[in-house]
Parts: structure tokens; C-alpha cells; sequence
């Protein structure tokens, strides 16, 4: 049946025959077959074909049908990946979703350094915004997720591996006061709910309509050209001082965030993941250490 439902999906992505068989590495006749058992086994049409059977098109039970067939395949790699770490097998796929500020900044180097010790995996990246990825972690679509701030999402684990300081920049040579505009970051970003909360605590008066911007990259930037001010990562805002794009403002206070480490309460653990997050954890312990003495 799990070959069925491949097939089903190659069939719903390409929308036809020839290419879904490709794919799947099979003849088209198979993959004709393959749908016919699918349709005798539920009892109901799955595809509708053209005239000239070149394109194909889900039928209302084949949509239903589809969406299930995503998770089930999923969930049967995901098995037979445990299964292989319970083995031994240190290898394949480790798929990682990660919000911006970790996605951009952090990951990059600290996969650098994770790549060397296990070389046999072969991580897989997926950036975006703390509710998309937590999203994909619930659909299966990632194995382990990074994001700045706390989730509280029934069936999710979560687990703080690093302390981020968030500081207030402006453009170089300019200092941040109550008469700038803020940048800001989009609706589902912990960046955008950390600076709700930075304002509201910090009872601070919103003078101007915020600019809102959808990267941590595209906010930056904009600070660098005098378009306002922004609340950010110390690691990004350190980085952009230094290059002489912005300042660090004195006159507010520093606020902090923790970072998570999401995996789903409900899955056997790989040991790819086991081991992904222990070595997170004691890297990033290392770096908040030294930052710690830099502080000193």
C-alpha cells in the first residue's frame, strides 16, 4: 500500500502519468495499476483523466485521500530512519527547520563545526518564521525545529539551549530616541511578539506607524539607512557596528530571549536527533560561557 501511496503523490505533484512514473522509477503502466488497486481498495474514483489522458487532476476523494498519503509516507521514513538509528547508522537526512535570526546568523557556523564530526549526515534546511516551523514540525515535514522564544504548542517538547541578548540600534551616527520610527518584523515571528513585549514592559510610546519588513537581513538594512530603529539580536546588531552600518543605542535597556529546541513529544527519537541536540546544547553552552566572561 505505502507504494500506492507514493505513487498517488508523484501523480498529484506532476499531474501526469509518464513524469509521476519517472519519478517513482517505474513503468507507466505501473503506476496506471498502482492507482487502480488505490480505487478498488477504497471504493471511490481518485483521478479524473483528460481526453487525451496527458494530464490528470485529483478527484474530491483523491484530495482527501492525498492528504493523508503525506502523512503516512512521512511517518514511514521517519520509522524506518529510528529504526536505523537504533541500529547504529549515524547517517541520511537530519531535516532542520530553523527561525531567521538562528537560520541566518547562528546555524551556519555552528553546522560548519557539526559537519566535520559526523560527516555522514547530510543536514537539510528549511527557514522561516517561528509558526512555520513549528507548523512543519507538527506535519512531519522537519525532524527537529530552532526558534527564538517560548512555544507553547500542545504535542511539542521544547527545550532552551542558548540566552540571546536583544539590543536597540539605529543608523551609524545616529542615536535612537522616541521621535524614530521602528522596524519591525511580521506577524508569527517571536522577533515580532519579543518587541510587543519589549514596548509594553518597557513602557515605551509608539509615536509613528512601525515599518514592518519580513527579514531580520531587510531590517537591518533598513536601520542602516536612517529608515528608523530596530530591536535585535546583539550578535546581528555587534556584526553591523562593527562594519560601521549601525549604532548600539545606550539609553534603552537590554532585553533577553531564550532559543528552543523543538521536537515532537510524540515520535521515537532517531539517534541522529539525540545526538544533534547534544551537541547544540554543549556548543552553545561554550559560546554563552565565553560570552558570559567577555561581560565580566
Amino acid at each position: 500500500m505505502i507504494e500506492e501511496l507514493e505513487t498517488l503523490l508523484a501523480v498529484a505533484e506532476y499531474r501526469n502519468f509518464t513524469r509521476a512514473a519517472q519519478k517513482r522509477n517505474i513503468s507507466q503502466p505501473t503506476a496506471s495499476v498502482q492507482i487502480k488497486k488505490l480505487e478498488e481498495f477504497f471504493g471511490a474514483s481518485l483521478i479524473e483523466r483528460t481526453a487525451k489522458h496527458k494530464n490528470v487532476a485529483l478527484t474530491s476523494a483523491g484530495k482527501i485521500l492525498l492528504q493523508s498519503a503525506g502523512n503516512i509516507c512521512a511517518e514511514i521514513e521517519y520509522a524506518k530512519a529510528a529504526i536505523g538509528g537504533w541500529q547504529e547508522k549515524l547517517e541520511g537526512v537530519l531535516r532542520i527547520g530553523a527561525s531567521q535570526t538562528i537560520g541566518e546568523y547562528f546555524l551556519p557556523e555552528y553546522l560548519g563545526r557539526f559537519t566535520k564530526k559526523y560527516s555522514q549526515l547530510e543536514p537539510e534546511i528549511i527557514i522561516g518564521n517561528t509558526k512555520h516551523i513549528v507548523n512543519l514540525l507538527l506535519n512531519g515535514e522537519i525532524d527537529v525545529g530552532l526558534v527564538e522564544g517560548e512555544v507553547q504548542e500542545s504535542g511539542i517538547n521544547a527545550e532552551a539551549f542558548y540566552r540571546d541578548r536583544l539590543v536597540v540600534i539605529a543608523a551609524a551616527g545616529h542615536e535612537a530616541d522616541g521621535n524614530m520610527r521602528w522596524i519591525i518584523r511580521e506577524e508569527g515571528s517571536a522577533s515580532r511578539e519579543q518587541w510587543e513585549s519589549f514596548v509594553r514592559e518597557s513602557n515605551i510610546n509608539i509615536n509613528r506607524r512601525p515599518v514592518i519588513f519580513n527579514t531580520n537581513f531587510a531590517v537591518k538594512e533598513a536601520v542602516k539607512n536612517n529608515l528608523g530603529c530596530a530591536l535585535i539580536s546583539e550578535h546581528i546588531a555587534v556584526q553591523a557596528q562593527r562594519a560601521g552600518e549601525v549604532s548600539i543605542a545606550d539609553n534603552y535597556p537590554a532585553a533577553r530571549r531564550d532559543f528552543y529546541c523543538l521536537t515532537l513529544h510524540s515520535r521515537a527519537e532517531r539517534r541522529a536527533v539525540t545526538v544533534f541536540k547534544e551537541d547544540l546544547h554543549e556548543n552553545f553552552a561554550k559560546n554563552e560561557g565565553n560570552k558570559n566572561k567577555n561581560e565580566d
